[in-house]
């Protein structure tokens, strides 16, 4: 064997490493992406489940930054107002 016979076997081994590596990476990417793709699908169950909660939340912001909401303070405070003065 003279030494192009070996610089092509040492080419050749080092081609087939090469895929197997690749081989390999990839089937890890697709197992990765498996991963997420169910971490996204079992996100957006939870979310959707919470939903209801952020519109209660939302409603109840929008009720205190209301009028009636600042009245009804306004009509505590008179109320510990003369309750403290008696």
């Amino acid at each position: 064997m003279d030494f192009y016979q070996g610089c092509v076997l040492a080419a050749v081994i080092a081609f087939i490493v090469l895929v197997v590596f690749a081989i390999r990476t990839f089937i890890q990417i697709a197992h990765t992406a498996q991963a997420v793709e169910y971490l996204a699908l079992s996100t957006a169950e939870k979310v959707d489940k919470t939903q209801s909660t952020f519109t209660l939340l939302d409603n109840v912001a929008s009720f205190l930054d209301s009028g009636l909401f600042r009245a009804a303070k306004a009509g505590m405070e008179l109320v510990k107002h003369f309750r403290k003065e008696k």
